[in-house]
């Protein structure tokens, strides 16, 4: 069973007709392979109602397991305001979990040498890739995500919505590496649940691209085996490398075979209410 999405730019998440022709089109493209295809949504996150709505759509209509979304709009905005309270709720209500992605950043921040966070001051001849990947692959998609979770936590969304659920990919975008880091300054004289008790309660991991043993190393000594999911990142990593690293996973002695089947399969048939 693969649960697949779109992967969506960030100039469309204010056009809600195409983005519900997508839905649509994954619905039916998935809809003779029930036994082996399953879907998250895309929403139109620049109108909050509209997002929401169509999660319910695509939830009950399409019988999608939830949503898979950009971390922020085109223009910079997250999903942390009180205009997106409802949308959160909606899942609640739903309780079905949404997945927060990377997104593409702005080109000023890496497109000019010397000009933008992830544009190194370098001579001509540095290759404009490196630029790009500092922005994305190798570092700039998975801060920014995992900001954005510690953004929703800051504005109090999981104290308000405490049934959230939310997945992060990528070994969980540098979160499980900063936890406690975070939490013994973001919980600080606060009555709401501390991000270590939160993180505990609303999020689960994916292994999303990651083929390393070292980071999930880390996230094995702090997050609970049955939040930790096994995933590719389909087309941005293939199913081949996957199986590779879960048959490294398998001998590495860093799980048992119960643990093993927890993360290949068990937490996402749970998480998502697959059959068996």
């Amino acid at each position: 069973m693969q649960v697949v999405s779109h992967a969506s730019d960030p100039a469309v998440l204010d056009q809600p007709s195409l983005i519900a022709q997508s839905n649509d089109q994954l619905a039916t493209a998935i809809s003779n392979a029930t036994d082996r295809l399953a879907g998250f949504a895309v929403l139109p996150m620049a109108f909050p109602e509209l997002a929401a709505a169509e999660l319910e759509r695509c939830v009950k209509t399409h019988g999608f397991l939830g949503a898979l979304i950009d971390t922020h709009l085109a223009n910079g905005t997250y999903y942390d305001g009180d205009a997106y309270r409802l949308f959160w709720a909606k899942a609640v209500e739903l309780d079905v979990p949404i997945y927060l992605h990377p997104v593409w950043p702005n080109a000023a921040l890496f497109s000019t040498p010397g000009s933008g966070i992830y544009a190194p001051a370098v001579p001509p001849d540095f290759p404009a890739a490196t630029a790009v990947n500092l922005a994305t692959v190798a570092w700039g998609w998975h801060q920014d995500a995992g900001l954005h979770f510690l953004r929703l936590y800051s504005a109090g969304v999981f104290a308000e919505f405490p049934q959230l659920k939310i997945i992060l990919g990528h070994m969980g975008e540098m979160l499980p590496f900063m936890l406690e880091r975070a939490d013994a300054f973001l919980s600080r004289n606060t009555s709401r649940p501390s991000l270590v008790e939160t993180y505990a309660q609303n999020v689960w991991v994916t292994t999303a691209g990651f083929f390393s043993l070292n980071p999930l190393g880390t996230i094995l000594r702090n997050t609970a085996i049955d939040r930790i999911l096994y995933s590719v990142d389909y087309p941005f990593g293939n199913s081949e490398q996957g199986r590779a690293f879960m048959m490294n996973l398998k001998t590495s002695g860093l799980v048992n075979s119960t643990e093993w089947d927890m993360i290949a399969f068990k937490n996402a048939q749970k998480l998502l209410k697959l059959s068996g």
